[in-house]
């Protein structure tokens, strides 16, 4: 038991220790010159590298900035991307999604199926996929139509 307590008690700490003189429960690492933290009240927002608050907490969780663009999570829990000025320039309008990488980003529709899109939003692999994930070297594994994995291209097609 006092074992457990004492793991309880390290794990706060460094929490705490993470955290900037206690203003946050959570600080990232800095990504894209961005770090994401989250606040008392377990809303998600950015700091700089000089812990200037950039983009005011407010978003139920966030991601590092990847291609410009973060996700983030809305208080209705729907997913979309802002900008590094906050301004939110893909819709929370996603039940799920997946940072951008190379330029894409995998994310699911009401259908509940998956489907990727470009960083100004628009819709360049259809929402047919079972799941997604993130482009590396221009190839990304996913689930298609039928719940095989397979591995496609930037266009959809599925590749060896």
């Amino acid at each position: 038991m006092k074992k457990i307590l004492m793991m309880v008690a390290l794990v706060a700490m460094t929490v705490s220790a993470s955290a900037q003189d206690g203003k946050w429960t959570y600080k990232s690492e800095p990504y894209e010159g961005m770090i994401v933290v989250r606040d008392g009240d377990d809303k998600y927002g950015f700091i700089d590298e000089k812990d200037n608050v950039v983009i005011p907490c407010k978003w139920e969780y966030a991601c590092d900035f990847s291609c410009g663009l973060a996700k983030v999570q809305n208080s209705d829990f729907k997913f979309g991307f802002i900008d590094k000025t906050g301004k939110e320039v893909i819709p929370c309008k996603y039940n799920e999604a997946y940072p951008f990488a190379e330029g894409l980003a995998g994310v699911q529709d009401e259908n509940e199926k998956y489907g990727f899109i470009d960083t100004t939003g628009k819709v360049v692999i259809p929402f047919t996929l079972q799941d997604a994930g993130f482009f590396e070297d221009g190839k990304c594994m996913v689930k298609d139509t039928n719940g095989k994995d397979v591995t496609i291209d930037k266009t959809g097609k599925e590749v060896k």
